[in-house]
């Protein structure tokens, strides 16, 4: 005879629901348990995937903080929308009682587009517009540049730049990775900084 319910008195009848139950129950702790397991494991794939690749899952628009001449001085990515042009801010913290004149006389400074790999693919000077920071504020330098210089690139470079080899076949963790470096360097009188930032691929 085939399992499951038959004739039997209402004792055995009540005990035979109260089994179903109880299986029904543990299947229901089984699958959330199942449930628990796998949130833990993509948790920990998200949290390796994190320290492998710092940065993959938030669009910095700003470079580290360092102290340039005795200030605080970070680059910054502009975000105005514009299709021939790209801006970044050099931002300055004048945190003394005396107003002070920006750029220094003795800078040179350059602006630079890397890709991944850490390959050079643009190049050119920065001359600064002097600025003047009043006491106990933040003032800023800017730089524009022309995105048609970077069309002009090798392809290596440009489809860094440009994401050229985008696709609807292209999974979302692929293009995580995906961008190249923009830098500004300033060779002050003792040495040289770097400020950087990883831009994602214009589309």
């Amino acid at each position: 005879m085939g399992k499951g319910y038959h004739s039997r008195s209402p004792e055995e009848f009540r005990e035979y629901l109260k089994q179903i139950g109880d299986k029904n129950k543990k299947t229901r702790w089984r699958q959330i348990v199942l449930l628990i397991d796998l949130v833990l494991v993509v948790l920990i794939f998200y949290i390796g995937f994190r320290a492998l690749n710092p940065g993959s899952f938030q669009n910095r628009t700003q470079s580290d903080k360092q102290i340039v001449d005795g200030y605080p001085t970070y680059l910054s990515l502009s975000r105005e929308e514009d299709d021939k042009f790209q801006g970044y801010f050099l931002f300055i913290e004048n945190n003394t009682k005396l107003p002070i004149e920006f750029p220094n006389p003795k800078w040179k400074s350059e602006f630079r587009i890397k890709t991944r790999l850490g390959i050079l693919c643009f190049q050119e000077d920065i001359h600064w517009e002097n600025r003047t920071i009043p006491p106990n504020a933040n003032g800023f330098l800017y730089h524009s540049v022309s995105k048609e210089k970077w069309k002009g690139l090798v392809s290596d470079c440009r489809k860094e730049i440009f994401d050229e080899e985008a696709s609807i076949f292209r999974s979302k963790f692929r293009s995580l990775d995906l961008g190249f470096y923009s830098q500004v360097l300033i060779h002050s009188e003792d040495r040289t900084y770097t400020f950087q930032i990883k831009q994602k691929p214009y589309k």
